[in-house]
């Protein structure tokens, strides 16, 4: 029959081909196809994001409350390339949901936060099919204020690492890792992912 050439069909066949232990270089706007698929934390071995809100300046008061919701909050991402050029990712909490669209060649887009008050510089990039980076300049907090979302597939395939950077001037940078494991047991099937 006619080959599958949709994002979902990419994403199954990049699992199915188990890719080389030294995954190849991704060109400049390539998709990392091999982290396509739906992720689940995995509470036991994350990090608390504890410090990271702090390095952002929440208030010790809020902090108190805050940081126990934050950590026990389980996520769900569900990853693709709608384009060969185009990353999308959904992450899904018990408070809703939130889909970012980026294009993965460093460009940067001028994006409005959740609460539409301000403004930030969102960018995308990949080194090799197996990881990406989103990175967010925080253009109202001044000069050298960023943060950085590195996700990468563990060597076995069956984990998604996520490391959260805050970088600022004058500070040592805060790093948060989380961990995530398929959905499906490791096996992407042909799913609609669409469906989460």
């Amino acid at each position: 029959g006619r080959p599958n050439t949709s994002a979902k069909g990419r994403c199954a066949a990049s699992r199915r081909s188990k890719m080389a232990s030294s995954p190849k270089i991704a060109d400049k706007g390539e998709c990392p196809i091999a982290l396509c698929g739906v992720w689940k934390q995995n509470m036991a071995s994350c990090e608390s994001m504890c410090p990271f809100l702090a390095g952002l300046g929440m208030p010790n008061a809020l902090q108190y409350v805050a940081c126990p919701l934050v950590d026990t909050l389980k996520t769900t991402l569900r990853i693709s390339c709608s384009d060969p050029g185009v990353l999308e990712i959904v992450d899904k909490t018990a408070f809703g949901r939130n889909a970012t669209v980026v294009a993965t060649d460093g460009t940067e887009v001028e994006k409005l936060t959740r609460n539409g008050r301000k403004t930030y510089m969102l960018s995308a990039t990949t080194a090799t099919a197996t990881e990406s980076t989103l990175t967010c300049r925080l253009t109202s907090r001044g000069p050298g204020w960023y943060t950085r979302q590195e996700r990468s597939l563990s060597p076995d395939g069956q984990s998604l690492v996520e490391r959260n950077v805050l970088v600022r001037p004058g500070s040592d940078d805060v790093v948060v890792t989380r961990h995530f494991v398929r959905a499906n047991d490791g096996r992407l099937v042909m799913i609609d992912l669409h469906t989460l």
